[in-house]
């Protein structure tokens, strides 16, 4: 996906008294696909589905607020990006 495409959600969102100048891109890894995903949208996705899991950088992430506490520390070291693997639980388990 071209980094410059139209209708790709702003980097700069607002969430309470917090602005966010970073944007989500989430990998889809049943499909393999990438698509940008607003805060809002990251707000409204179904957090208490224990099959659905979703990681930045190896942590699993279980809440829209623990998304943004990582989103924030990531803007504090001058990221512009995040990436967000998304993934049904079996897919990411081994073993079992």
């Amino acid at each position: 996906m071209a980094e410059k495409e139209e209708g790709l959600p702003a980097g700069e969102q607002t969430e309470g008294k917090t602005r966010y100048k970073i944007k989500l891109k989430v990998l889809d890894r049943e499909t393999a696909q990438y698509r940008y995903a607003t805060l809002d949208e990251a707000k409204a996705w179904d957090w208490d589905n224990p099959e659905t899991w979703r990681m930045i950088g190896g942590w699993q992430i279980t809440s829209f607020q623990q998304l943004l506490n990582i989103l924030y520390r990531k803007m504090e070291k001058g990221y512009t990006e995040v990436e967000i693997l998304e993934s049904p639980r079996f897919m990411l388990l081994a073993g079992g």
